[in-house]
């Protein structure tokens, strides 16, 4: 009898062992040779290094925060830049947006990258972006009202593929 019990836990131990040497470690990606190169673009919300004016409480007031339209157009990799497999590229945008939501002014406030093409991908994004407006809410009054919101891109390939990242 003693040996059946002992078959039990022994079965188990072995069946532990073996789905434990089943499990992998992540690999590196391989190069991808012969494919077509594409670029990811990523975004974030960053908050103003220069602190930015803000709007003041005022009693009896709050704030409905602005947000962004999920249609909003991401920044395209340039595709005349694919081939090159450039490091990642970051650049910041100064959104200026008006009370009804939509972009009234775009900027590039940070390049750190010398190609031109990325920072025209982002502007030309951009400039078409609406949102639902910030608005200040005072007893039954609303009032939508302008504000600034700055932008975080990088523009990045991965074994020359793309691979998009979303945050903010």
């Amino acid at each position: 009898m003693r040996p059946a019990v002992l078959r039990l836990p022994l079965a188990a131990l072995v069946s532990a062992m073996l789905a434990t040497g089943c499990v992998s470690s992540p690999r590196a990606p391989e190069a991808r040779e012969g494919y077509a190169a594409d670029g990811a673009v990523s975004a974030e919300i960053v908050d103003a290094a220069d602190g930015g004016a803000r709007y003041q409480p005022m009693p009896g007031s709050s704030y409905l925060s602005p947000l962004p339209m999920r249609e909003n157009a991401k920044p395209e990799y340039p595709p005349a830049l694919l081939d090159r497999r450039l490091p990642p590229a970051m650049l910041v945008v100064r959104l200026i947006v008006d009370g009804a939501g939509k972009v009234a002014d775009a900027r590039i406030i940070e390049n750190a990258s010398a190609e031109a093409a990325f920072a025209e991908a982002v502007l030309a994004a951009v400039r078409g972006w609406t949102f639902f407006p910030l608005k200040r809410v005072t007893g039954r009054q609303v009032e939508p009202l302008p504000f600034t919101q700055d932008y975080r891109f990088t523009f990045r390939q991965v074994n020359g593929r793309a691979v998009v990242d979303a945050g903010g």
